[in-house]
Parts: C-alpha cells; sequence; structure tokens
C-alpha cells in the first residue's frame, strides 16, 4: 500500500515539473520564460534585453544594414538630479536636458542568435559633461539613463529600452581578446594587475568601494550600477587603503591598433566613426597614462606615479581612450567638453524586416 501511494505522489511530482516548465512560470527572481526561448527572457531589470556575446556572429553580413525603428521618449525614466554630470541646457537633471531625438537613423551593431543589437549612426547631437567624484560615480547610470529615456525604439507597437554603449559591446569584436594584447602589444603591462602605492593619500570616488577591482569586497563590474538608474552622489572617501591594492583597468588602444584586432570592418566603421568623440559607460582605474618611455624601458621599471587616476571611457578622435575624473590625491579633473552619448538597443530578430 505505501509503494503505491508512493508511486502516486511520484507521478503527480513529475507532472507538475513539466507543467512548471512548459509555463516558464518562475519565482521572484526567476528570469521568466527561459525554457520557453522567448525574447523576454533576456530582460535585465531595468527592462532592455540582454544581449548574448557568446553567441555574437562577429561576421554576419547584417552589421551596418538600416533598420526602420521609431524613437520614443521613455516617461518612465524619472531620476533625481545626477550631482557630477551637466546636461545639455546647463541641468544636472535628466528630467530638464535638452534633447532633440528627432530623425535618428539606426543601424545594425551586432547579432547573436536571437536579437540584433542596434545603434545610432551617430553619436547623439546631445551632450553631457563629466566633472570630479561624482562625476565617476554617476557616469556609467547617467549614461544609460540619458539614453533610455530619450533614445528607446518602438517596433511593431512594442517598446525597447536603450543604454549607452559600453566596453562589452566594443571588445565583443576584438580578435584578441586575451590580457596579453593589452599587455604586451599595446604596452600596458599593468592592465588587470594589482596597482602600486602611489600616494600617502588613499581617497577614492566612493562607488569604487563597491567594485570588485578595489580590493575592498565589491561585486560591481565596471559597466554595472548598485541601483540601476538611480543617481549615487556621495563623493568621495578614506579608509587609508592603500592603492596597490586597486585594480589597474585602464589601456588605451589608438585608430591603428585597433582596426588591426577588429574582426569586422563594418563594425568598426560604426564604432569609431569619422573620429567623433562620445562617451562609453564603463569606469576605469589607471596608474600610468601612456606606455613606458624609452627611458623607463632602458631603466627596467616605471616611475612612481603620483596617484591613481579614476574615470569614464571615452571614444575619440578613432582611438579608445578616457577622461580622469578624480585622482587618490583627491585632485579633482573636470573633462573640458561636454560629449555625446552613443545609445544601443537590443531588439528580437522576429521583430525586424532587412
Amino acid at each position: 500500500m505505501k509503494r503505491k501511494i508512493l508511486s502516486v505522489m511520484l507521478v503527480a511530482i513529475m507532472l507538475f515539473t513539466s507543467l512548471f516548465a512548459l509555463t516558464g512560470c518562475g519565482g521572484e527572481n526567476s528570469k521568466g520564460g527561459e525554457s520557453s526561448g522567448s525574447a523576454e527572457s533576456n530582460e535585465n531589470r531595468n527592462g532592455s534585453i540582454e544581449f548574448d556575446y557568446s553567441k555574437i556572429n562577429t561576421t554576419s553580413e547584417n552589421i551596418g544594414k538600416n533598420v526602420d525603428v521609431q524613437v520614443v521618449k521613455n516617461e518612465e525614466i524619472k531620476p533625481k538630479a545626477y550631482e557630477g554630470v551637466t546636461f545639455s541646457g546647463n541641468t544636472g537633471d535628466l528630467n530638464e536636458s535638452s534633447v532633440k531625438a528627432d530623425n535618428t537613423n539606426w543601424v545594425i551593431l551586432a547579432e547573436d542568435d536571437k536579437n540584433y543589437m542596434l545603434t545610432t549612426v551617430k553619436s547623439t547631437e546631445d551632450t553631457f559633461r563629466l566633472e570630479g567624484a561624482d562625476g565617476y560615480n554617476n557616469g556609467v547610470q547617467a549614461a544609460n539613463a540619458y539614453c533610455a529615456k530619450y533614445y528607446s525604439v518602438e517596433v511593431n507597437g512594442k517598446k525597447y529600452v536603450a543604454r549607452s554603449i559600453n566596453m562589452d559591446d566594443i571588445e565583443a569584436y576584438y580578435k584578441d581578446k586575451t590580457d596579453t594584447w593589452k599587455q604586451e602589444t599595446l604596452g600596458f603591462e599593468g592592465y588587470n594587475k594589482n596597482g602600486i602605492k602611489a600616494t600617502d593619500y588613499q581617497y577614492y570616488p566612493s562607488i569604487y568601494a563597491m567594485e570588485n577591482g578595489s580590493g575592498m569586497n565589491g561585486k560591481l563590474d565596471v559597466n554595472e550600477t548598485p541601483d540601476g538608474y538611480e543617481p549615487y552622489n556621495n563623493s568621495y572617501k578614506s579608509d587609508g587603503t592603500s592603492t596597490e591594492n586597486y585594480l589597474n583597468t585602464y589601456y588605451y588602444a589608438n585608430k591603428d591598433d585597433m582596426k588591426d584586432n577588429f574582426t569586422n570592418s563594418k563594425a568598426y566603421d560604426i564604432i569609431f566613426e569619422s573620429g567623433r568623440s562620445y562617451w562609453v559607460a564603463t569606469r576605469y582605474v589607471s596608474f600610468y597614462d601612456s606606455k613606458m618611455s624609452s627611458y623607463e624601458v632602458q631603466k627596467g621599471a616605471r616611475y612612481t606615479p603620483n596617484s591613481a587616476k579614476f574615470g569614464i571611457r571615452l571614444i575619440s578622435g578613432g582611438a579608445l581612450t578616457t577622461s580622469p575624473l578624480i585622482g587618490s590625491n583627491s585632485g579633482i579633473d573636470v573633462h573640458r567638453y561636454l560629449e555625446p552619448a552613443r545609445p544601443v538597443v537590443v531588439v528580437p530578430k522576429s521583430e525586424i524586416s532587412l
């Protein structure tokens, strides 16, 4: 009798499990619908679809093709003012920014097995400036919120949330993705290694303690934010942590270096379009802004830098470069120019007619 009851219970459990998988139900933190393969299963917390870089088709013939989508203002994006950020119209409030997103043309930048990543043919006409510790703290979420609010798109009656381009989108096209290319070919031997004790002062932008390279048990990736689009107006701190514990995430690549290491010439032309400048929503920490000098090579050692530098990445003049915003000696840098953004948005292939 007990065996019969047990058998019935096992069959019931198996039937329930099968039903669960077919309906795509999940708990509160489930992505939902993964087993059904729907596009919505890849949505992140900001409502945009996640691109699968592991399945990118770097030789796709669709890269660079024009697509017809409608830009819509996303009224759901209503963050408070970002300190350290100045948008067009001389305001730190994204909702008061002067933005003209009409007549924006879009092309395919990348393709995975289910989606196209679209970007604007040119960087935005509207601009913003970053300054100091809060420019570092807020740079990534401000760029993403700016693109999400003013450059989301509508296709077949459905809205798809845009974000700023970041280093994942660019490095996905590298032929050589190893640290060796950055350390040896480009000459930034300290890339992805712990820094050095640069100064008696150990100041850092507050958000840096939350990053996984800080040596302070942080979890954030350099493209990620602590709370979606919300500002992190928290200036800088010092707890005596030596800069030698900071992870060096800086490298510079000029136009020729980038072109040689790109798998797709059309993608390269889109990203580095005509030498125009724009923000890349990725933070970095550096100790040296250039390769070893001939004197340093002869000496076999670097000079001791005055401070570590914290900043946001930038495309400028056909090169992958950066904008330092604050040093570990608490010296504040202001990026002199208001720079454009570069929106990207991921849309299911099923929604796009080529």
